[in-house]
């Protein structure tokens, strides 16, 4: 019994690691500096493709032998926003209801200019229906800030509340998924001013333009793929490096096919099992 509980508690930590991360939602950074403007990397227009209204893709994420949970995406819907176009996201994260002991389940909501940069976001702890536990940050960039509240929505508690300066444009959990595959096609090197846990931070990814094929359990062919990695700076729990590496679809659509994460016992594998985008599959590598 006390074994179970073990196992059970080692799955619930990697699975919060790895829902933190794949979204850059909840984690303990490591280092505060605030990134200054000229470290950041420069942002160009989505191309065709990225944003695809009705878009759902779903992804399984294990640890050895374990299915520890599913994360599933979605494009909701696209409006104007202070006269620019914004895309409407959505991601829910849950726990795999046969690990016991364990409750995990978050949703992610994101307003996302077609330049690739968060407009509004809202992340929302789900597991208690009664009790949902939010943080709210609304990117303000004609002011050059980010106002944050957080509190519990069904007693409009507000826990906390203030605001940061931005120095650019920057991303949130949810916006970073869009930028990754808006710019996966390039080669180069970008430290992404993002904002987590109120606080703004860098996520460094290397944009390799490498191609290569993976296989994934969905299709009967090698999927056509072209790679990133990168690291957070944060130190995560259960010890987590921050390290990361990522196939994207090798297409206009740029869907992450399979990704993987270190953290201190192995690799987490994260993986596309479903999606739902008319006219769309995962490119061939034959």
């Amino acid at each position: 019994m006390l074994l179970l509980a073990k196992r059970c508690t080692l799955c619930k930590r990697i699975l919060i690691v790895v829902f933190s991360f794949f979204l850059t939602s909840a984690a303990a950074f490591a280092d505060d500096e605030t990134p200054q403007k000229e470290e950041a990397a420069a942002y160009v227009d989505a191309p065709d493709g990225i944003f695809f209204v009705g878009e759902e893709l779903t992804y399984e994420v294990s640890y050895s032998i374990f299915t520890l949970g599913t994360i599933k995406i979605q494009v909701l819907d696209k409006t104007v926003k202070n006269g620019r176009p914004i895309y409407c996201t959505k991601a829910f994260i849950d726990s795999h209801t046969k690990i016991p002991f364990v409750n995990v389940h978050y949703v992610f909501y994101s307003e996302d200019d077609t330049d690739l940069y968060s407009h509004f976001f809202s992340g929302m702890d789900t597991k208690d229906p009664n009790s949902t536990y939010y943080s709210d940050y609304d990117f303000r960039y004609d002011l050059d800030r980010v106002f944050y509240r957080t509190g519990v929505r069904q007693t409009q508690k507000v826990d906390k509340r203030g605001e940061d300066t931005l120095f650019m444009p920057t991303e949130d959990g949810l916006s970073l998924f869009y930028y990754a595959r808006g710019h996966v096609h390039q080669q180069s090197i970008a430290d992404v001013p993002t904002y987590v846990d109120e606080k703004l931070v860098n996520t460094h990814i290397n944009f390799l333009n490498k191609k290569s094929a993976v296989t994934i359990d969905a299709v009967k062919y090698p999927v056509r793929t072209v790679e990133l990695d990168g690291h957070a700076d944060f130190v995560g729990i259960f010890g987590m490096t921050g390290a990361f590496h990522g196939w994207f679809s090798d297409d206009a659509a740029a869907i992450p096919i399979v990704a993987t994460m270190k953290v201190i016992l192995g690799s987490v594998h994260i993986e596309l099992i479903k999606w739902n985008r008319p006219g769309w599959n995962p490119p061939s590598a034959k």
